[in-house]
């Protein structure tokens, strides 16, 4: 079972699952229906939700978003001030494409459990790809300051990759590099990097970061497009058509590659 302040856990197994990839305000209860969910919470349904909220979890992971939906809707009718239960909503509500609902799960979650990391995080993610980059920076600074938060380079990355959507280039290059020093091994901090390198005028220094991440990890469409433009930028040609001709062969379908035919990468 957990708890709010014990499911740190959940929350990132979550995060490995969902980011990819990437809002606040006041964290505040307001119009009373927080109070009386929590008021209404006894042991029992507690801990109906965890088990339910567990299970949708898992449900969603393997892809079972159908029923992982019946299992979140079960948690939060036995126990409607669990957070974890509106977090784990938002997330499969985000999966589907249901952009405002799970705005208003994330907004529960996060007013019924304000200290949690794990759901600022990833309602900073929520908010940033809906263009609330202010809010979202807040957020996400919430999660990577918490000393108590395992996994920070996770929000660092959100949170440079979300200034590099608002086109704050030199805040997002800060954003990776710390993620980088906090240890993280994901492609996409790596690829942050690279990209916000290129974008800051260093390219020389883009392409050895790239070189870097090839020897690590397996491209992406994205990846192979960021590729290209800093082998156009630092002008080696032999890389170029290495990286054309990858990205037409493993991604054809890709708007990348669809853009490389129109020309827009040649």
């Amino acid at each position: 079972m957990i708890s709010q302040r014990q499911g740190r856990g959940l929350w990132t197994v979550l995060a490995l699952a969902l980011v990819a990839g990437g809002p606040v305000g006041c964290a505040t209860m307001d119009g009373g229906s927080d109070a009386r969910d929590i008021e209404r919470s006894t042991g029992k349904h507690r801990q109906a939700a965890e088990v339910n909220t567990e299970l949708a979890s898992g449900y969603m992971r393997e892809g079972e978003l159908k029923v992982a939906m019946e299992k979140i809707k079960r948690a939060i009718a036995f126990d409607g001030g669990y957070a974890a239960a509106h977090h784990v909503h938002a997330l499969l509500l985000d999966r589907l494409g249901e952009d405002e609902e799970a705005g208003e799960a994330y907004r529960k979650a996060h007013r019924l459990d304000r200290d949690s990391a794990g759901i600022a995080n990833n309602y900073g993610g929520h908010l940033c790809r809906e263009g609330e980059y202010e809010k979202a920076q807040a957020l996400f600074r919430l999660a990577y300051e918490d000393p108590l938060y395992e996994t920070p380079e996770y929000a660092l990355v959100n949170s440079g990759r979300c200034y590099q959507r608002a086109g704050e280039s030199d805040k997002a290059l800060e954003q990776f590099r710390r993620a980088i020093d906090a240890g993280s091994n994901q492609p996409s901090a790596t690829l942050g990097l690279a990209r916000a390198l290129h974008e800051t005028g260093d390219s020389a220094e883009a392409a050895r970061v790239m070189e870097r991440y090839e020897s690590r990890f397996r491209h992406t469409a994205e990846s192979l497009a960021t590729a290209i433009e800093i082998d156009k930028a630092v002008g080696d040609e032999e890389a170029l058509r290495n990286h054309r001709m990858i990205l037409r062969g493993r991604f054809p379908d890709s708007s990348q590659a669809k853009e490389l035919e129109r020309g827009g990468s040649q």
